[in-house]
């Protein structure tokens, strides 16, 4: 008995041998993995650290000198990063808002002219005015990260209003003690002039008897959604674009098996062209993921009530997202030899990709060089475009560029697979 299992071993451990490709990709799935969710992941919980402070844009519009000791006071805080100009050049607010809508940054701080001249009415207002800022952001950026944001920008500004706001209240308290101890000992006024927690007390009052100083949250201009996004909203687009890539196992398994079975030469024999037959085959395919992400937009708004924004918009990315697929389908049928080729790189892309197109980790959590990488997939072009239209609000123009680059990673994967595909085996 043991030499039979002994045989045996051997027979397997020589056919995994043969098939050095599969073996190596055995290998590899686990170990691009770790290595890209690792590095996607590495901000994630250090995100408005020290480690890897927040960027954040500002815009200085104001005419006086208050809004300039603002950002020092904001530039002293680890957890952000402020930037105040872009290839050397001040920034301004469509230039921002340009920079947001190509998710080059996130979040921006506008500081209006008029900023240090409504601050400085604090300073003799019995009733203070709502001097306001604007937090420009991303509609994508979900509400944990933009409360810490907005938390530690609102203290700042409340803590410079208050700066200001201080020796008119001193002065309002001692000329109140004043008064009213004329005809009493200069020991009662001193008592209560100079008690920590009477003056403490006054202080507090007449500052909540006026409005905290205003932090206006809004998203850029030409993006019609104003409020965050919903967990929903976020991930079955995420997801949607995950599943759609599975397609490629199946579609190159077919060729595979159809090879293997004979099915496929004697297809070749019919007096049909190459790409005709490739055309035909690969139809099916599309239709299914064209089906595939009609379900999966059903649920979300069935189940949870999402809202898809403008529907043709959605068809013209998932059309482009569903040729890529394909695309990448055929692709994998071309360069593999066998099923455990084809089942080792498909399931390797469509988890590698997807991890660093954005489908786990949102994009602006990654760190730079992550960012940079993830615009090489069409995940994360299918993810932006997406989020373009039930994020952001946004049309059929928006979309277009997301589309175009789709379109250019199908005819890639097809031409690729055109030049590597064996018709006669």
């Amino acid at each position: 008995m043991f030499f039979q299992i002994y045989a045996i071993v051997i027979k397997e451990l020589k056919l995994l041998l043969k098939d050095r490709e599969a073996l190596t990709l055995l290998f590899a799935m686990p170990a691009f993995f770790i290595l890209v969710m690792s590095f996607a992941l590495e901000t994630v919980f250090e995100a408005g650290s020290k480690q890897h402070p927040l960027e954040v844009l500002v815009i200085n519009e104001d005419r006086g000198p208050l809004a300039r000791e603002a950002i020092d006071d904001l530039k002293r805080i680890e957890t952000l990063s402020l930037i105040e100009k872009q290839d050397g050049a001040v920034l301004t607010r469509a230039k921002v808002e340009r920079l947001i809508q190509n998710e080059k940054y996130s979040l921006a701080l506008h500081f209006r002219d008029y900023f240090s001249e409504q601050m400085q009415q604090f300073s003799s207002a019995s009733s203070f005015p709502a001097a306001s800022v604007s937090l420009i952001s991303d509609p994508v950026i979900n509400k944990q990260v933009l409360a810490s944001v907005t938390g530690a920008i609102q203290g700042v500004l409340d803590r410079r209003r208050f700066m200001i706001r201080l020796p008119r209240v001193l002065q309002d308290h001692f000329s109140a003690e004043i008064d009213s101890h004329v005809p009493k000992s200069l020991a009662a006024f001193q008592k209560n002039a100079f008690d920590p927690d009477r003056l403490m007390s006054r202080l507090n009052q007449d500052l909540k008897a006026g409005n905290r100083f205003v932090l206006h949250v809004a998203s850029p201009r030409s993006m019609k959604k104003t409020r965050r996004p919903t967990s929903t909203e976020q991930n079955v687009p995420g997801y949607t674009i995950f599943g759609v890539f599975f397609i490629v196992l199946t579609l190159a398994s077919g060729f595979m098996q159809e090879k293997k079975d004979g099915t496929f030469q004697r297809i070749l024999t019919a007096p049909v062209s190459k790409s005709s037959i490739l055309v035909g085959k690969l139809l099916p395919f599309y239709f299914v993921n064209l089906v595939q992400i009609a379900i999966m937009f059903f649920i979300g708004v069935i189940v949870f009530g999402m809202e898809l924004g403008y529907i043709p918009a959605l068809i013209l990315i998932s059309m482009a997202l569903a040729a890529v697929a394909n695309g990448m389908g055929l692709f994998v049928a071309a360069v593999c030899r066998t099923e455990a080729q084809v089942n080792g790189l498909s399931v390797l892309l469509a988890i590698t990709l997807s991890a660093l197109g954005g489908m786990m980790v949102p994009a602006y959590l990654m760190p730079g060089f992550m960012k940079t990488l993830s615009l090489f997939t069409p995940h994360a072009w299918a993810l932006r475009g997406y989020q373009d239209v039930i994020i952001r609000g946004l049309g059929i123009r928006a979309v277009l560029p997301e589309t175009g680059i789709l379109l250019l990673f199908a005819v890639l994967f097809f031409g690729m697979a055109l030049w590597r595909f064996r018709f006669d085996s």
